[in-house]
């Protein structure tokens, strides 16, 4: 049971990692105003799905994503 514990860690640790350098990638490539969207972010990083997701609903939680009004579509702040 502590092995399957300690995978979760991994992986939870892992995924942390990711999600900054995801982050840390968007902030090189979008600008202020710029349309920004989840497969936006997959395609520019070059990550999957979930990862693309994870961040963009943190950077909307920490105000640096204006969500649109259209679904999809939101800009860089």
């Amino acid at each position: 049971m502590s092995t399957h514990i300690e995978t979760l860690k991994g992986i939870k640790q892992t995924q942390m990692e990711q999600d900054v350098k995801t982050r840390t990638s968007i902030f090189q490539m979008f600008n202020s105003g710029d349309d920004i969207s989840i497969p936006l972010i997959q395609r520019k990083c070059k990550v999957g799905y979930n990862s693309a997701y994870r961040t963009f609903e943190n950077l909307a939680e920490d105000g640096l994503i204006e969500r649109g009004k259209k679904f999809g579509v939101s800009k860089f702040v």
